[in-house]
């Protein structure tokens, strides 16, 4: 009897630890032709984010994002209220109290003023709850980064799971900053190389 307690508690661990350790999927999508790798500084845009009762308030996801950003970021981070508060000091505008598409306007137009470039943040609720987080180049507006988490559909959709899924994104454009900057210093490494080899037997020719 006792064996078969021991089988039934190790079998349910490892069906917990499984559930847990995949209670989501991520898809990191680099841009081609695009680098996040001097980013120096990320700005907070407004988030697309629809409140739904029994989940963080927008306003909640907002500080979520914005107390994890100066934590875990290797590059400075700026807050959508900073910028918000630098366009009023500069313009006059105030994108507060606009509507969300003349605000985004604006923030798109002036957020080069500073930082580098500048992450969306948009949440969707339904069966599976969905992050996405876009980066783009403040100044371009080009898209240069995309990174995605769905949640399992037993998630709770709580302040602790937004908290870890906004970490993630962090984290990970993180490592794919620092991996892009190890690529670039070997591809110059060997550009480098390639042109002494060259110049040797150029001289060599002489």
């Amino acid at each position: 009897m006792k064996r078969w307690m021991w089988i039934f508690t190790v079998v349910m661990m490892m069906f917990l630890t499984s559930r847990n350790a995949f209670a989501y999927t991520e898809k990191i999508s680099p841009q081609e032709e695009q680098t996040i790798a001097d980013v120096e500084t990320l700005a907070l845009g407004a988030p697309l984010y629809t409140e739904k009762e029994g989940t963080p308030t927008r306003e909640e996801y907002v500080q979520i994002m914005n107390e994890a950003g100066p934590k875990i970021l290797k590059c400075k981070f700026i807050s959508y209220e900073a910028v918000a508060q630098g366009i009023l000091q500069t313009t006059g505008k105030d994108i507060h109290t606009m509507e969300r598409i003349p605000a985004a306007k604006i923030f798109r137009d002036h957020v080069k003023e500073y930082a580098d470039a500048y992450v969306v943040s948009t949440v969707t609720k339904s069966r599976r709850t969905v992050f996405f987080f876009d980066v783009y180049r403040a100044g371009t507006k080009d898209l240069i980064y995309s990174y995605e988490i769905i949640l399992d559909p037993d998630e709770l959709d709580d302040t602790k799971t937004y908290q870890e899924m906004v970490g993630k994104f962090y984290k990970n454009f993180n490592w794919s900053a620092s991996d892009q900057r190890k690529a670039q210093k070997k591809e110059q490494a060997d550009r480098e190389k390639a042109e002494r080899k060259a110049q040797r037997a150029r001289e060599k020719a002489a």
